[in-house]
């Protein structure tokens, strides 16, 4: 069981955030001679088989590892480019790990428009009024939940079918944006969110682990408001890092 993707859309059908967190499965694994006898080309940053499926082998499989190396787009893990690599006679022979490509940038983007438009036509297609749109779709391989907020936004978890507690972790994600997003006071509205994130299992629940440009965490400016300590952001990029007081606007070195 595994949580595979997370998107988060805005109420335009625009990407605001998205992460894989799977690798792509490999459907198969040969060992060639010189020459190769499939025909690759460079596909959208991608090397793909262009003609000369077998052994499970397929047009439009994508090179996902060399010698047990894995390939990002046209490069291996050691800055070889995967193409020049396979013309040389010399690196024979050599194994080949083909599979499905992963999703480029552009095709995220796409899903996402696309998504949002067929949440927008179930709404229309119900027979009562206020529908809440698509909760949940399911296929023999992954189940698709969503959760729209009232402003619009829409968290989206593509994951096993098998997995539980899908509905708590869409709140979490929820809760996490509210909290390094919109409380941020350098982040506008409905913009692509720039920072890293896993999703792991936590004190027996699913929980998205977020490690964002900025931080929030407790004032180093001893604002009170209400007897209460004020929060601030943690600016890590400059140095020395400073923070930035959420009451008062006032910057603090730390």
């Amino acid at each position: 069981m595994a949580i595979f993707s997370v998107y988060v859309v805005n109420k335009a059908g625009g990407l605001i955030y998205q992460l894989d967190s799977y690798a792509p499965r490999a459907e198969a694994e040969k060992t060639f001679s010189y020459p190769l006898d499939l025909l690759l080309k460079l596909h959208d940053e991608r090397v793909l088989v262009a003609f000369g499926q077998r052994d499970g082998i397929r047009v439009g499989h994508a090179v996902l590892a060399i010698n047990g190396m894995d390939v990002n787009g046209k490069y291996t893990a050691d800055g070889k480019e995967v193409l020049e690599y396979l013309g040389n006679p010399a690196n024979y022979p050599v194994s080949i790990r083909f599979g499905r490509p992963r999703l480029t940038s552009n095709e995220k983007l796409m899903l996402a428009s696309m998504f949002h438009s067929l949440f927008a036509i179930g709404s229309q297609l119900s027979p009562e009024q206020g529908s809440s749109g698509i909760e949940m779709l399911e296929t023999d391989t992954f189940k698709l939940h969503c959760y729209q907020t009232l402003t619009g936004i829409k968290f989206v978890v593509l994951a096993d079918p098998r997995q539980a507690g899908i509905d708590s972790l869409l709140r979490k994600i929820y809760e996490i944006y509210s909290d390094f997003a919109l409380k941020n006071p350098f982040y506008s509205l409905e913009m692509p969110i720039r920072g890293k994130a896993t999703v792991g299992w936590c004190s027996g629940t699913w929980t998205l682990f977020t490690q964002p440009s900025w931080t929030l965490g407790p004032s180093w400016c001893g604002c009170f408001v209400g007897g209460r300590r004020q929060l601030c952001w943690l600016h890590k990029s400059l140095q020395p890092p400073r923070r930035l007081c959420s009451s008062c606007s006032a910057w603090q070195w730390c």
